[in-house]
């Protein structure tokens, strides 16, 4: 035999090279499958920020145009509250306000008691004339209640002197948070005299009896120092109560002496 015969091939290390173009060609498929992935999520990222970008353009956009309902709604100037002729408007007290009155056009004015937003569209307002109130809703409406009269109304402070003009509907369910039984479908809302954001004392606070002034301070844990400063509180006003009663008796018979 000569030199230049070929060797028969080795079974096992073809199994070797086959072996090692497998994971050669294993991750030749990862790095494909991964630069498509990381393309995809690049694109998906463009897509949001562009989406992004056009929603805070609207946003802006629509907070710097000009609102075309803004004559419905904002502080009366000082001109328009002084002595001006008869305008013909007729108001309704918040007590007359019945289901005899569904679906008409009422101007009321009273302060604001309560105020209360459920989103950036919708909010509700109790507006309290001689102790009675009535709940007033706005709710954006294209050409009737905008974005910027709803915010308005929710930055009026507690006690707030305002006018309001709008429909009287009767809802289905009892309203539980205003004396009257109707609402009003805001229209317009303007600000006559603004009240200071903080007050002393609150109309709810006002209106507490004693039993429930009572009934709170025995649901309190009080420690024994502030109990002994409560009695003895409640013991000097006593005393001064029977010395103001002392000295009117004194005076009276004072007067009937002379």
């Amino acid at each position: 035999m000569s030199s230049d015969t070929q060797n028969p091939p080795n079974p096992k290390e073809e199994e070797e090279e086959e072996e090692e173009q497998q994971p050669e060609a294993a991750n030749n498929d990862n790095n494909n499958a991964g630069s498509i992935s990381k393309k995809a999520a690049k694109k998906e990222a463009a897509k949001q920020q562009k989406l992004h970008s056009k929603a805070a353009a609207a946003s802006l956009s629509s907070a710097t145009s000009p609102d075309p309902l803004a004559a419905h709604y904002g502080d009366v100037p000082l001109e328009e509250l002084q002595s001006k002729a008869v305008t013909g408007r007729q108001w309704t007290e918040v007590g007359s306000l019945t289901e005899e009155l569904r679906d008409r056009t009422v101007l009321v004015r009273g302060r604001v008691q309560t105020v209360r937003a459920v989103s950036k569209k919708m909010a509700f307002l109790i507006v309290r004339e001689k102790g009675l109130t009535v709940q007033c809703v706005l709710s954006v409406c294209p050409d009737v209640v905008s974005l910027g009269m709803v915010k308005f109304a929710t930055g009026l402070s507690r006690e707030s002197y305002v006018d309001v003009e709008g429909t009287v509907y009767v809802p289905d369910s009892p309203i539980k948070g205003a004396s009257q039984q109707v609402e009003i479908q805001v229209r317009k809302v303007y600000c006559v005299s603004k009240a200071v954001p903080t007050l002393p004392i609150n109309i709810e606070d006002a209106a507490r009896s004693e039993v429930e002034i009572d009934k709170a301070l025995q649901l309190c844990d009080f420690d024994e120092l502030y109990s002994c400063a409560y009695w003895l509180l409640n013991c000097l006003s006593i005393l001064f109560f029977d010395g103001c009663r002392l000295e009117n008796s004194l005076f009276v018979s004072i007067r009937i002496l002379v």
